[in-house]
């Protein structure tokens, strides 16, 4: 992971291990102002399920978890997959790289899915401007396993703003693949 002031904030958020504390904002700390969101999903995924490509679909909304991951060679980053697309919290030194592997991963779902991957990058503090915030908890499943949780309304304004078109990242070049 890339060592920034607020680059291991994610690890120092501590766990909780019952599942009702999932509810409980002392279990949320706000993500640092610098950080940025890394935002996908499908383009009309309700259609492409309907035509039964449900997997395909889940497939292409997962690899952009897996492409952040590889690329920024990041194993405890926060993130939520929705089965028709992710989001990821990540310090602003890892925008390059992760525009990079959103990129390649828009162009290998259009070449090889079929698919319309939406993507972009949305600072928190436009987040916090509008009113809202972005929160992290983190949920001990297991001992070797933890989830990110998020609240504040910034998931969704960022979801929706990437949607109309204020945030965007363009494809790669055509044969571009992600790790």
């Amino acid at each position: 992971m890339v060592e920034t002031a607020d680059g291991r904030f994610y690890d120092s958020v501590p766990l909780f291990d019952a599942f009702e504390g999932v509810a409980d904002e002392a279990n949320y700390r706000p993500l640092p102002d610098s950080w940025i969101l890394a935002v996908a999903d499908i383009v009309n995924s309700t259609g492409a399920i309907a035509e039964g490509r449900y997997k395909t679909v889940n497939m292409a909304g997962a690899s952009v978890i897996s492409a952040l991951m590889n690329a920024l060679e990041e194993k405890s980053m926060p993130f939520v997959f929705g089965g028709d697309g992710a989001l990821a919290a990540l310090p602003a030194p890892m925008q390059d790289r992760a525009r990079d592997a959103l990129a390649a991963v828009k162009t290998w779902v259009a070449e090889e899915l079929g698919l319309d991957l939406r993507a972009a990058l949305v600072p928190v503090s436009d987040i916090r401007a509008n009113g809202l915030d972005m929160r992290v908890a983190r949920f001990k499943a297991s001992e070797e396993v933890s989830y990110a949780m998020f609240a504040g309304g910034g998931a969704s304004w960022a979801e929706a703003a990437m949607k109309a078109g204020r945030y965007s990242v363009g494809a790669a070049i055509p044969g571009s693949r992600p790790d």
